[in-house]
């Protein structure tokens, strides 16, 4: 099965005494291509050599990133002009992404899918309701950011996670289902995917047991089965997700 492959790109300048900077934007052209996820991405220069670390988004952005059309478009002069040669693509051994065995859906409809804000990383957190897996972001029009909130949401969730300090102020947000910025933005996201994949979408909120969570955190309902095991429950009236008590 597919999955995320880290990797550097080997950049050999021409110029020794070049200090590399034209390729700073590199990276970016890459992840507004859907070619990489947003983080991480380091650019350093060792001798002759820039080496840009990425994680590529699945096997065949690995292998084609240097062919497709709008790298090509953007990048192809100055790879020409300041390189001695081709850029190198040479995957990554031994990393922490190698063992996350991120499954993507290769489904072509669903009945139903799953959002929940990002919690760890390189976890897209759109979950198709047939397979259960990944939808890839490259799946996605880039008009609907779900990325830039999951990336806000799994910052919110790691001050509450990790900092004393944060902790009470990010549970708030967390928590506030119905009026917060947080998840109103969430709630814009799940409206967004359900009309584009004319299918409904179900926002699974934050809770701090979901285990015992069996009504909705919006109205209280019981709502009605999913479904599936975990989430088991679905309320139709607030598009949310619930109950994680079935094993």
């Amino acid at each position: 099965m597919d999955k995320p492959i880290a990797a550097k790109i080997e950049l050999s300048l021409l110029d020794e005494n070049s200090n590399g900077e034209n390729f700073i934007g590199l990276s970016t052209s890459l992840y507004h291509q859907r070619l990489i996820y947003g983080e991480p991405r380091e650019l350093r220069k060792i001798g002759r050599k820039l080496e840009l670390t990425v994680i590529f988004l699945d096997t065949n952005s690995f292998e084609n990133w240097f062919n497709h059309p709008k790298i090509t478009e953007y990048w192809n002069e100055k790879f020409e002009t300041f390189l001695s040669k081709n850029p190198e693509t040479i995957q990554e051994e031994n990393v922490i992404i190698e063992i996350d065995k991120i499954l993507n859906c290769e489904c072509k409809t669903s009945d139903l899918y799953l959002l929940q804000g990002r919690t760890l990383q390189f976890t897209n957190e759109l979950i198709c309701g047939s397979c259960l897996k990944n939808v890839p972001y490259s799946r996605i029009p880039l008009s609907i950011n779900i990325e830039n909130w999951q990336n806000h949401y799994q910052r919110v969730y790691l001050n509450w996670l990790e900092s004393s300090f944060l902790e009470g102020s990010a549970l708030r947000q967390l928590k506030n289902h119905k009026t917060g910025k947080l998840n109103l933005a969430g709630e814009k996201i799940r409206q967004e995917l359900s009309d584009y994949l004319k299918k409904p979408v179900y926002l699974n909120h934050f809770t701090e047991e979901p285990d015992i969570q069996l009504t909705c955190v919006i109205c209280g309902s019981k709502g009605t089965k999913s479904g599936l095991t975990r989430p088991f429950k679905i309320c139709k009236k607030c598009n949310t997700a619930f109950d994680y008590s079935k094993v």
